[in-house]
């Protein structure tokens, strides 16, 4: 019986793709209970040929391969894995991680014993051991306008820090979307990820909307690592770094509402006046703002379908 649906988004990173699974067949136990889905998000003709010609030496048989031919995106992605998915837990694993131990089995051990826990994820740490900040606090207006430092200050039991050294589970308000397990059942119910996000936020959308519609915990696990080989599937650029701040104000605008997202995005403008004196990167920020920052100008609407 498939216990867990594992997901992975590949776009022209077969050989990062290749590693992970080298990694799951090495630390999971009990592979019989697992099913991997690798969705291809399009990527050039060569790489998904080093794919599938990978996955036939790799001689793994629980790995369904899927193509699109259009890049939908990570939430998107992650959605045409999730149709064909039959486990009871879904894994959102991305294609430039390695695990350190069966992550796996722990974070379905975790929220199999914490019925009210919906998401669980894990600590992330570079190939030096050295760790990234392990969650996110709850989508608010005020998180989202000020620095972690100062959140911290101001309330320092509700805004503890991101990157806690403990043995304990933490509840949180969402954790990064590359390693984390999700209940089936709830991810269904709230309708997944959001497919007009095209990249970045999708998780912390998820969470929130995991919390307010079925009032479901977000728990990290920071004593359970895994690898993270940061900027290796996603390489950075201005037109990337637009479309976080793309995806940020669709999420404060849909989840917070008209009043708090006009109060962000006056907040945004002023401070980007003045940043933008000093950067090209913020005098980027600036145009997108004065153009109408909005999801019409995500580059999911600049893909081109494959042949």
């Amino acid at each position: 019986m498939i216990q867990g649906s594992v997901i992975i988004i590949n776009y022209n990173t077969s050989k990062l793709t290749l590693n992970a699974l080298q990694s799951i067949e090495k630390k999971v136990v009990d592979l019989d209970k697992y099913e991997i889905i690798i969705v291809d998000n399009a990527s050039e003709k060569e790489d998904f040929d080093a794919l599938k010609n990978g996955l036939i030496s790799f001689g793994i048989g629980f790995v369904k391969l899927i193509r699109s031919k259009i890049n939908v995106g990570f939430g998107a992605g992650n959605m045409i894995g999730v149709q064909s998915a039959i486990g009871n837990f879904y894994i959102f694993m991305n294609s430039d991680v390695l695990l350190l131990e069966d992550s796996f089995s722990e974070m379905i051990s975790f929220l199999n014993k914490n019925p009210n826990a919906s998401i669980v994820g894990c600590q992330a740490v570079n190939e030096n051991s050295e760790p990234f900040k392990a969650f996110d606090y709850n989508l608010s207006l005020k998180s989202e306008l000020l620095s972690d430092s100062l959140l911290q200050i101001l309330n320092p039991k509700k805004y503890f820090p991101r990157m806690l050294i403990t043995k304990n589970p933490i509840k949180v308000g969402a954790v990064p979307g590359s390693l984390f397990t999700c209940v089936a059942k709830d991810f269904d119910e709230i309708g997944g990820f959001d497919t007009s996000i095209f990249l970045y936020y999708e998780e912390k959308d998820l969470a929130f909307r995991m919390q307010q519609k079925l009032n479901k915990d977000i728990y990290s696990l920071p004593y359970l690592p895994y690898i993270h080989l940061k900027g290796k599937s996603t390489k950075p650029s201005q037109k990337i770094r637009n479309e976080m701040k793309i995806s940020q104000f669709y999420v404060i605008q849909k989840n917070l509402g008209s009043i708090k997202y006009k109060l962000f995005y006056f907040s945004q403008f002023s401070i980007f006046v003045l940043k933008s004196l000093f950067s090209k990167k913020n005098r980027s920020y600036l145009i997108l703002l004065l153009n109408g920052i909005s999801i019409a100008k995500s580059i999911k609407h600049s893909q081109k379908i494959i042949k």
